[in-house]
């Protein structure tokens, strides 16, 4: 009887530990290989059946490329770290290339503090490259594993308060064009190229390299605090914007479903004046079983998001604490994870949107943001909120006119038609709100928005289009995201 029992424990034992071990690893991996012969982006949601993938190493590759596709009628997709979610690197039949390999470190000016790089080069390429020199990075996303040609031609935005998108940073760079002539393009040589291609989703050609600012690699003080969501934006005028000590801001929104959205912690990063060198040691993503096991839970089961967000304010908030750290580090693991969000799963995927609102509608757009998430039942996992600075540098600006805030949610969607039905119909319900406020909505991400909301947020769109059809009249570089909105016709 004993023996019995102790084997009915084992069994219980073993079951349990199988069960939260599909919270760390992606078992579909195994079960669901990916088709070798269809390329896709993170979210899973956009595919092709591609021509062929190269990863070239060298310029003269990427013109032979070029010149090929030309020959054989091949249309052109561009990728880096694929995880733009929006089919931006894909396209049926395309001669994709992977810009991965394409990742050299040119140049560094130290006494200028100039980089020169490849756009393959990730960001952490970059952070490892010019760390040892006590310098650091202006404007880059939340996560390094992104390459620079892919932030470029989103134009990216981080946590810097004084340089808060990422063409703000760059001084010039180089295009592969469509007929195989190599192109600088700067504020001052061929500029409308360079409003283009930055922020211009790989239509206009491939970037090659480009020039950009970097900033010393000073020594920060993490702090951090809670407001309520409606004190928010005086918070931020008052107590941050004009606090000449702060350098960087990310603030985390509530996933609590009992104060969902209603709470902010602000986490900003001081000035210290110090530079002790083992500070700036870059910093690698730790504990990350713990972390994929805490942010499986919460996918499934809405008390393991108050967990999780209890957790979160402590361990990676540091909430009452006062962290030292470089600015290096105040941008990569563990305070800007990547690993934990590894997902891999037949059924679902977990997709981000983002909407920039003027920061005098920041309180109207978060109740309305509130609601339709709520009334839609969507599984939101986190949400962030950074500053963006008015900036119409590029042609597809997503705040031309005023200063705003970045809104950021990741929610756990599924991949059934019926499923993204229902997020793509949330979608468009929360691109109207974002629009109703004055605000627009990122094109980085899923092709969920209608036609008439592209060009509602961005309004320059049909010139963007009809002045790609002008530099590649052949129509060479091509994606879904061009082919959706571009040739489309109706919503």
């Amino acid at each position: 009887m004993l023996r019995r029992s102790l084997l009915a424990a084992t069994l219980v034992l073993v079951a349990l530990a199988v069960y939260a071990s599909t919270f760390i690893i992606s078992y579909d991996r195994f079960f669901h290989p990916p088709d070798p012969g269809r390329l896709a982006d993170v979210g899973r949601i956009e595919s092709a059946i591609v021509h062929r993938v190269d990863r070239p190493r060298k310029v003269e590759q990427l013109v032979a490329l070029v010149k090929e596709a030309r020959q054989k009628g091949l249309k052109v997709s561009i990728s880096g770290s694929r995880h733009s979610q929006g089919g931006h690197i894909l396209y049926d039949n395309a001669l994709a290339i992977d810009m991965r390999d394409f990742n050299e470190v040119l140049t560094l000016d130290r006494e200028r503090k100039i980089l020169r790089v490849e756009a393959g080069a990730t960001w952490d390429d970059v952070q490892r490259s010019i760390a040892p020199y006590g310098l650091a990075v202006k404007v880059m996303q939340s996560s390094n594993i992104f390459t620079v040609g892919g932030s470029l031609s989103a134009n990216a935005h981080g946590r810097d308060l004084d340089k808060t998108s990422v063409v703000e940073t760059v001084r010039r760079l180089r295009v592969l064009s469509a007929d195989g002539q190599i192109v600088e393009a700067s504020r001052d040589k061929n500029p409308e190229l360079f409003r283009l291609v930055i922020g211009g989703y790989g239509l206009f050609g491939i970037i090659l390299d480009a020039e950009l600012d970097l900033a010393d690699d000073e020594v920060y003080e993490q702090r951090a605090t809670v407001v309520d969501y409606r004190d928010f934006p005086e918070h931020f005028e008052t107590k941050v914007k004009t606090d000449p000590t702060v350098a960087l801001m990310l603030s985390r929104p509530s996933i609590d479903p009992d104060d969902f959205l209603r709470t902010i912690v602000v986490t900003t990063w001081h000035r210290t004046g110090g530079r002790p060198g083992e500070v700036l040691a870059l910093s690698e993503e730790r504990h990350v079983w713990r972390d994929k096991f805490l942010f499986g839970l919460s996918r499934e089961f809405d008390w393991a998001k108050e967990l999780r967000w209890t957790l979160q304010k402590r361990l990676e908030l540091g909430m009452g604490e006062k962290r030292v750290m470089s600015r290096n580090n105040a941008m990569r693991p563990p305070l800007a994870p990547l690993e934990l969000l590894d997902h891999y799963s037949a059924d679902d995927t977990d997709l981000i949107q983002e909407y920039f609102v003027p920061i005098r509608s920041f309180v109207g757009f978060m109740d309305d943001l509130r609601r339709v998430l709520l009334e839609g039942e969507m599984n939101v996992l986190s949400a962030t909120i950074r500053f963006v600075r008015a900036n119409d540098e590029v042609a597809l600006p997503y705040a031309p006119r005023e200063d705003a805030f970045a809104i950021i949610h990741m929610s756990n969607v599924g991949l059934s038609s019926e499923a993204q039905a229902h997020a793509k119909a949330v979608t468009r319900r929360l691109v109207d709100a974002a629009l109703a406020a004055g605000g627009t909505y990122y094109l980085t991400y899923q092709l969920y928005p209608t036609r008439r909301q592209l060009f509602a947020a961005y309004p320059g769109a049909e010139n963007v289009f009809a002045r790609k059809r002008a530099y590649d009249p052949g129509e060479v570089f091509m994606n879904r995201f061009y082919a959706t909105y571009a040739h489309a016709t109706g919503q």
